[in-house]
């Protein structure tokens, strides 16, 4: 059957199933039965059936009596929707054949143009927002808080959209033109000049005081120069150093920027995602400019909280902090925050409890890693799905799952749109603002648990039976919730008329176990308490059921009650009083391990999952009658008789950064010394009870600017009198500086016990003793970086953020431990992201010759931005001077395209070295695509350090590029992406470098023919194959998985894989590459022989759950993979820490768990990679001795006759160490691929430029 097929079943099982809801909404009678015994499960409502209920659901399509006008009555129907007379005037809101218009808010189809016919199932191609318009266009009471990267003042759909604050401007009110009073009543006496009953932008044009005087192609009060009188011209202008409203935030005329931490949230380096974020939202409509917003009578209040999409945490947790005192009702999060804390959360549950909706985005990796903040409690996630055609004319189903967004068991909705999550979370967020728009118009001031339920239980349930037949090429749906689609496609029009009708669901909240949390059923005393809520405060009474079901995407008839009741007076909270609803024995939880898996999860990263529901019903009786409600999360149970006694820890705040292992009390035995982003250093003794605390831990970073009293420079500013704050709902105390990176440990002076140093994500450098006390001369603040100054006559600024130079105050890079100066003593070398080097005494103070700044000159390419670094120095001496050198990777994009970045060895003496900080020959390019900002641009990715045969060598790799090995001299280097001619090693067959990433190892399982990519992560070194020459670690993904997203279609291929290339044949390894579960980000890969045979296996993480440990063969280490439920971003650490002669393995998660295994290893096995960066001391050193662990080597290089050689295919479904197995009833195998598609690397190309246009500073069309 025909690909598009598959979401027109969806859309009719959606809405054939809310049929009795169309029906009741439009005669006012009940929908369902009063049933006080049980909830209405809505998957089990009997619907009519046939072309009657898609009539009845659709509303009608006939034409009704509607005239040609904007906003249409409510008269109007889906056919006059569809006629062009009916349309808004934005040029790009009608599509055409040059252009797709805004089809998914279309109620109707779009009419095909004869090449390709939609399916006659299908009546809309969008959201119906275009018939939600009938009853409301949004309001300017609703305030839509944007956090995002900031605002383009000149966006001319987005000028008069702004909320301005009014009581912020009580002292500078417009004026006449005749410098006379303003109208207006109430909160707009005196700033309504326009008579339109709303303040906005152009009441201000006429105000004579306003400076500059109009001139050609500028207006009156053009302050920042662009050609438009804007709200950044206004905050230029009346910013007088006074909090007219004592809100804590001094001049927050229009917004914030906690990014930079000042009054003007403008997007100083013209990114424009935030700018395109608030045109999806809250664009004005039916004024011929650009497109329409679903929202266009809401206001939108700019909150920056980055320079692009992927953000601190912190700042984001801010933002959320200002738009609930400033009057938001919703919060629009299209992005990432890099690390996750309880300041956070904390701001979520504020929120919440304020009554303000948190929508976030899914993220857009087409994978099911947890993106940050989603997984908090208190967000609603979003992603996407699209047309499946060239263009809307030419498409046969306008439900197909969008190859960008990631998936999962939190995936609630889905929203229409071309530009992967991001787009879906601004239009879901206009979605809410009518949503709340409505409930003004009715007096009916709703929860954010009302309106996510409002949206679940409105939405176009998609459910293909094409899609779960053996080889369907489409996602995965069935009836009901699932993974790849949610609760459906949001269905605007049904849910604003719920509104009005006032059939409000229940309001349900989960909040313990947290998302995704692993249950240990042998490690628990008791059953497991459910931490929930149920209210209908509107209703009479309500019902509640607490029901559990293996899988991620249980069907129905899986679910198992275990908690209910009936008839709760509506004045009572459910679970409120105690904080617990139910109790969940694990005893009771039983899987069915003969059931096949989850086709989603075919490496077996939902074996052990289960669902936990909580459905509820209000009893409203009259014509109301019963609405149904319901939350769910996904937790996973099992047993790990591996596990270090007292492990996993919950840490309470994401760990992105690496363990570190190391003796601190002096006892003879490593410590686990673990930074969070929390701004804590933990450190645990390991006893037989358990992890200990050390004395003096756990060390606390300083708190963040805003916080501080008094602040830590005389421009920060405090926002300690904000009404969170003052109140006490969220406390500054826990508001630390985060620290993202891994900390380097050695004694710095001299006394025999060792120091911490550690480096925050906001920029300030500590050295922490082993009693946890900060060491004198610490800490170091790196200098503030400001946007640069807007405005005419503005004063230079020497170092600032603009277009020109994207740098800021902060460091992702770990410190380094190294003797810079040649007098005995450990110095301390910061990479940052001003694009300086740093480096430091033990005792604070500037080293001579630091710091050192990277900027491209080269003949390759024309002088770009300059940028951040995010690498961590690695060290050694390659000009033989005795000083160490370090070789650094900076984020500028090179080339006209951005397409390349460059590597540089630095001279170890700095500026002071006599030809200059750079040796000679260096910066080398080479190529590195720019996928995401900050975290994919340039050379992100930490080099290393080797000798191959007794050459000291750098290798480094950038974004899809073949590492490359480079001697001191590296050679001369023909063209910016060429291979400089002494490139490491010489190949048997005369060529130079490592072999083409094409060329997989005999014995690999990986699927052929593909290419495997370096994306995202570090490489480290090791002998493996134990031929005395160290091997070339990466991993990264494949061509297979670039066509997997740039087409949609299922791929055949293994998408993300780890190799290992031969340090002295170039060739790849006999086992390698073999297959992870999904992304590694930012880590690197502990080496070390964990079985005992002298071959030792590669350690690595990912976003797939698992720890897994290869050798060269691709054979799995015994016990492992080792299974976490989460995202694994660090490096494993290996150390003994009971003192036993055997070593452990632990390693953190985004998701906040600390993890630590006994393994069967002694503590003098081999040992090439002990942690992140190689060592303690984050030298990325292989020659830099460890402290544990043999050198020795085996006594047969390892060969491909020594490995078991299978038939390369698709990789065997892989089980958690000591899980159980549990699908869906009823679900097939995984699906096979399609025959093998050679793929060029042009596909990896489009894969970027499509990544970036999904993330585009223009419209999405």
């Amino acid at each position: 059957m025909p690909r598009a097929r598959l979401a027109r079943f969806a859309r009719f099982a959606r809405f054939a199933r809310f049929a009795r809801f169309a029906r009741s909404a439009r005669s006012a009678r009940p929908t369902h039965p009063a049933h006080p015994a049980r909830p209405v499960h809505l998957a089990r409502l009997a619907p009519p059936t046939g072309l009657l209920a898609l009539l009845t659901a659709a509303g009608s399509l006939v034409p009704g009596d509607a005239t040609a006008a904007w906003p249409p009555p409510p008269s109007a129907t889906a056919a006059d929707m569809a006629d062009p007379a009916n349309w808004p005037s934005d040029p790009g809101y009608g599509y055409s054949d040059d252009s797709d218009g805004q089809w998914n808010y279309y109620s109707f189809l779009p009419t095909p143009n004869g090449s390709v016919m939609p399916r006659p199932e299908e009546t809309a191609s969008g959201m119906s927002i275009d018939l939600a318009w009938r009853h409301t266009t949004g309001d300017p009471r609703v305030r839509i808080a944007i956090t995002d990267s900031g605002i383009q003042w000149d966006e001319e759909d987005l000028i008069e959209q702004v909320w301005l604050n009014h009581r912020e401007l009580a002292s500078h009110k417009p004026r006449t033109a005749n410098d006379g009073p303003c109208g207006g009543t109430d909160d707009l006496a005196g700033f309504d000049c326009n008579g339109d009953g709303k303040l906005t932008v152009s009441d201000y044009r006429d105000t004579p005081s306003l400076t500059p005087p109009e001139a050609e192609g500028r207006p009156r009060g053009d302050r920042n120069a662009n050609g438009f009188l804007d709200a950044g011209d206004l905050i230029l202008h009346f910013s007088d150093g006074i909090d007219d409203d004592q809100n804590g935030y001094t001049d927050d005329i229009a917004g914030w920027d906690f990014f930079k931490d000042d009054n003007d949230p403008y997007d100083d380096t013209r990114y424009g995602h935030g700018t395109s974020e608030a045109r999806h939202s809250v664009a004005q409509a039916d004024n011929g400019v650009g497109t329409a917003g679903a929202c266009p009578d809401c206001r939108f209040i700019p909150m920056r909280v980055g320079d692009s999409f992927i953000t601190d945490a912190s700042d984001f947790a801010q933002a959320v902090v200002y738009a609930t005192d400033n009057g938001a009702r919703v919060v629009q999060c299209a992005l990432g925050t890099i690390n996750n804390n309880s300041l956070t959360q904390k701001a979520l549950d504020y929120a919440y409890d304020k009554g303000v909706l948190v929508i976030t985005s899914m993220a857009d990796e087409s994978s099911r890693h947890h993106n940050l903040p989603t997984t908090s409690n208190h967000t609603l996630p979003v992603h996407a799905i699209r047309y499946d055609g060239p263009s809307v004319t030419s498409s046969t189903t306008f439900l197909d799952f969008h190859p960008c967004s990631n998936y999962g068991g939190q995936n609630f909705l889905s929203a229409s749109g071309t530009g992967c999550s991001s787009e879906a979370t601004g239009q879901l967020s206009g979605i809410a603002g009518l949503l709340y728009a409505a409930a003004l118009k009715q007096d009916l001031p709703l929860s954010p648990g009302e309106a996510q339920g409002l949206l679940f239980i409105t939405a176009d349930d998609i459910n293909a039976p094409e899609s779960r037949e053996d080889g369907a090429q489409y996602a995965w749906s069935q009836p009901g919730f699932d993974q790849r689609f949610g609760y459906g496609r949001v269905n605007a029009n049904r849910a604003v008329e719920a509104v009005l009708a006032e059939r409000i669901p229940p309001a349900v909240d989960i909040t313990y176990p947290l998302w995704f949390q692993v249950l240990y059923d042998d490690r628990v005393d008791g059953p497991v308490p459910i931490r929930a809520t149920v209210s209908a405060r509107r209703a009479t009474s309500y019902d509640y059921t607490v029901e559990w079901a293996p899988g991620v995407q249980p069907l129905e008839d899986a679910f198992t009650a275990f908690a209910q009741a009936t008839n709760v007076p509506s004045t009572v909270v459910s679970g409120a009083e105690d904080g617990i609803l139910a109790t969940l024995e694990l005893r009771t939880v039983r899987f069915d391990a003969e059931e096949a898996r989850d086709p989603d999860s075919p490496f077996g990263e939902n074996d052990s999952a289960i669902t936990v529901r909580v459905r509820a019903v209000a009893h409203y009786g009259g014509d109301i009658g019963d609405v149904p409600g319901e939350m769910r999360r996904t937790y996973y149970l099992t047993r790990d008789p591996t596990l270090v006694k007292g492990f996993p820890i919950q840490l309470g705040a994401s760990a992105e950064g690496s363990p570190r292992l190391a003796d601190l009390d002096g006892d003879g035995v490593r410590d686990l010394v673990y930074a969070t982003s929390d701004g804590k250093v933990e450190a645990f003794r390991i006893t037989t009870a358990g992890p200990q605390p050390l004395p003096g831990f756990p060390f606390r970073t300083a708190l963040i600017d805003g916080f501080a009293d008094p602040p830590p420079t005389p421009t920060t500013p405090s926002y300690l009198a904000a009404p969170a704050y003052q109140s006490g709902a969220v406390l500054p105390d826990i508001g630390r500086e985060a620290i993202v990176n891994t900390p380097a440990i050695d004694d710095l002076d001299g006394d025999g016990a060792p120091e911490i140093v550690i480096s925050t994500w906001p920029g300030t450098v500590y050295v922490i003793g082993n009693d946890g006390a900060l060491a004198p001369g610490w800490p170091r603040r790196l200098p503030e970086v400001p946007s640069c100054p807007l405005g005419v006559g503005a004063p230079p600024v020497s170092t600032c953020m603009s277009t020109a130079s994207r740098i800021a105050r902060g460091a992702f890079a770990s410190p380094v431990l190294v003797d810079l100066d040649g007098d005995g003593a450990l110095d301390i070398v910061q990479a940052a992201f001003d694009g300086n080097v740093y480096a430091f005494r033990a005792t604070g103070e500037d080293l001579p010759g630091f710091p050192v700044a990277l900027h491209y000159t080269g003949p390759h390419a024309d002088a770009p931005a300059r940028n951040r670094i995010l690498t961590t120095p690695a060290v050694g001496d390659f000009n033989d001077d005795g000083i160490p050198d370090l070789l650094v990777g900076s984020n500028e994009q090179l080339g006209n395209d951005g397409a390349a970045g460059a590597v540089y060895l630095l001279d170890g003496r700095g500026n002071g070295a006599p030809e200059g900080p750079i040796l000679p020959g260096w910066p080398v390019t080479l190529g590195s695509l720019q996928l995401f900002p900050l975290v994919a641009e340039g050379v992100p990715n930490s080099g290393a350090i080797a000798r191959f045969n007794g050459t000291l060598a750098a290798v480094a790799h950038g974004q899809a590029s073949t590492p490359l090995v480079l001697p001191a001299n590296p050679g001369p280097q023909p063209s910016l992406t060429d291979l400089p001619e002494r490139s490491l090693p010489l190949r048997p067959d005369g060529a130079r470098g490592l072999a083409p990433a094409s060329d997989f190892g005999p014995a690999s399982t990986a699927y052929r023919p593909n290419s495997f990519l370096p994306l995202f992560a570090q490489p480290s070194l090791g002998d493996i194959d134990q031929d005395g020459t160290p091997d070339i670690v990466a991993s990264g993904g494949s061509l297979s998985l670039a066509a997997l997203v740039q087409s949609g279609a299922r791929i055949p291929g293994d998408h993300h894989l780890l190799a290992a290339w031969s340090g002295r044949t170039g060739a790849m390894l006999p086992g390698l590459p073999v297959v992870l579960e999904d992304y590694t980000f930012f880590n690197n890969h502990a080496i070390a022989d964990l079985t005992g045979d002298d071959y030792p296996e590669i350690l690595t993480g990912s976003g797939g759950y698992f720890l897994r440990a290869f050798d060269g063969c691709g054979r799995e280490a015994p016990g492992f993979p080792k299974f976490t439920g989460q995202w694994i971003t660090s490096t494993p650490a290996l150390g003994d820490l009971d003192g036993d002669g055997l070593l452990e393995v632990t390693v953190g998660t985004r998701d906040g768990w600390l993890y630590a295994w006994h393994t069967q290893a002694p503590t003098d096995t081999i040992i090439a990679w002990e942690s992140y960066h190689h060592d303690n001391r984050n030298t990325g050193n292989l020659d830099t001795p460890l402290s544990q662990g043999a050198t020795r080597t085996a006594a047969t290089p390892l060969t491909a006759e020594m490995c078991v050689v299978p038939t390369p295919t698709i990789p065997s479904p892989l089980r958690a160490a000591g899980g159980c197995a549990c699908t869906l009833p009823g679900h097939a195998d995984p699906r096979p691929a399609r025959p093998p598609v050679l793929l060029a690397l042009a596909t990896l190309t489009a894969f970027a430029a499509r990544t970036a246009r999904a993330r585009s500073r223009r419209p999405t069309r």
